[in-house]
Formats: C-alpha cells, structure tokens, sequence
C-alpha cells in the first residue's frame, strides 16, 4: 500500500468533517463564487434575504462524487439491463393494459404511439423504480459550483429549477432525482420541465412523478421536437433528443415495437 492509500481514508474523513462548514458559508460567497448564478437570481426577482434564505439551508450538499458520472455509454440491449426480457416485456403490456384510457387520450392530443411513451418510461426509470435520491438542487449546485465541464449547462438549470419550485410553490430541497438533476417518472431536467411538463389529469397540478402528467409531458416533448407519425427519420430524431443516444433510440423502438405484438 502507497502513502496516497494509507492517508486516503484520513484526507476523506476530514472532508467530510468541513463540508457542512462550507456548505453554509454559500450564503456569504456565492457572489463570489459563482456571480453568474448570483446575477441570474436577481434578475429572476429574488432579492438577497431570499437568496440567503436557500442558500444558507442546513439541507445543503455537495456531492463530488457526481462529477465523474457520464450520462452515455448505457447498453440498453445487454442482458443485464434486460430490456427485452420476457419480463421485461410483460410488464410493459401490463401498463399498457392497465392505462389504456390515459394513453388512448394522450395519443388523442398528441399522436404519439403509446407504446414509444411506455419504452421511454422503461428505460428511463424502470417504470418509476428508479427515480434517483438524490437532491435535485444539490446535485445542481455541486456540478454548478465545483468546476467540470457541466457547469454553465447546470447554473442554467439550477436557476430554472429554483424558478419552477417557486411557481409550484415545491420545497426545494423535497424535490429527488437523478445526479445529472433530472426528476420525475419521465426524468425532464428543470429547463424540459418549465418548457414541456403539462397538467395531463387537469387537476391543476403538474406533477412529473404522476403517471397521467408524466406522459402527457413527454408526448408533448416529442411533439415539440418534430414527432410524426408514420415517419420513422421524423420520430427517431424526437426522441434521440429525448437522449443523444444512437442506441437509446434503437432501444425505445425495439422495445415498443415487441409490447405492441
């Protein structure tokens, strides 16, 4: 074992030790440390006793550990993931089944092929098994302050997801997810969510984790981004921007294609 090895464990532990310390100093640097987000703030309407307020809660974290993940490079045909297991398969015909009336009625609005809006819910989440834990608003904050190649990207999400937590009047911190900031059974990063999310149910509420608003949202995503039905180049380009990924895109229509037989 080298001297990095022996002292890692040490160095680890400090650190954790601090960063409560840090974390709540954000309220008296962040102008200093980041006065792009500070100037977005204020130029969304937040005065500085609000800005204090969020950026001194004792719920704040950082989480450096995010900075290495890579969103890409998902092989979602491998077994392990077992996208067209019979398993798998099965239980997309049972949400199919058992929400045939929402879907009937999205497809109504949007004509976008349930089957497509029941792979992207697959793949996206495991049909909602798996959300992610952790704070949206930290995971944001941490790719925003800590310096990596997201940064500009994640202020920009940060500020608009501060933006909808407070026209949905949402705690800010309640709020889980994916470390890359993305939310809800359909995973919409906070910018999708202000420019697509919709209220599917009509019940006032837009609600990404219910099943209804999440699958109107993301009909209306692919709608918006040139969805058309019967013209495959159209639809796949829809929904490679759902994921800028070759395979994700394969995957979604293989997958919906074996839940329609």
């Amino acid at each position: 074992m080298n001297f990095f090895n022996k002292v890692k464990p040490i160095f680890l532990f400090l650190f954790l030790i601090i960063l409560p310390f840090i974390c709540h100093a954000l309220d008296i640097d962040i102008v200093n440390a980041r006065p792009s987000l500070y100037t977005k703030l204020k130029e969304m309407g937040l005065d500085d006793a609000e800005i204090k307020e969020i950026f001194s809660d004792k719920r704040i974290a950082l989480y450096p550990e995010i900075l290495e993940r890579r969103g890409k490079g998902i092989n979602y045909l491998s077994p392990k993931f077992g996208l067209l297991s019979k398993k798998s398969i099965k239980r997309g015909k049972k949400i199919l089944e058992e929400n045939v009336s929402i879907l009937n009625k999205i497809n109504s609005v949007y004509n976008v092929d349930k089957e497509v809006l029941v792979a992207i819910y697959r793949l996206e989440t495991n049909f909602g098994s798996y959300l992610g834990n952790y704070s949206v608003f930290n995971a944001l904050l941490t790719l925003t302050l800590m310096d990596n190649r997201r940064s500009e990207w994640a202020e920009d999400e940060l500020v608009n997801f501060i933006a909808l937590s407070r026209l949905h009047k949402k705690d800010i911190f309640s709020i889980k997810g994916s470390w890359a900031g993305a939310f809800g059974i359909c995973q919409f990063v906070p910018t999708s969510f202000l420019q697509y999310a919709v209220d599917g149910d009509n019940n006032g509420i837009i609600d990404l984790f219910n099943f209804h608003d999440a699958m109107a949202s993301m009909a209306n995503y692919l709608k918006n981004h040139g969805w058309e039905r019967g013209n495959m180049e159209k639809m796949k380009k829809a929904v490679w921007h759902y994921n800028h990924c070759d395979n994700y895109v394969k995957a979604v229509f293989l997958y919906s294609r074996a839940i329609k037989r």
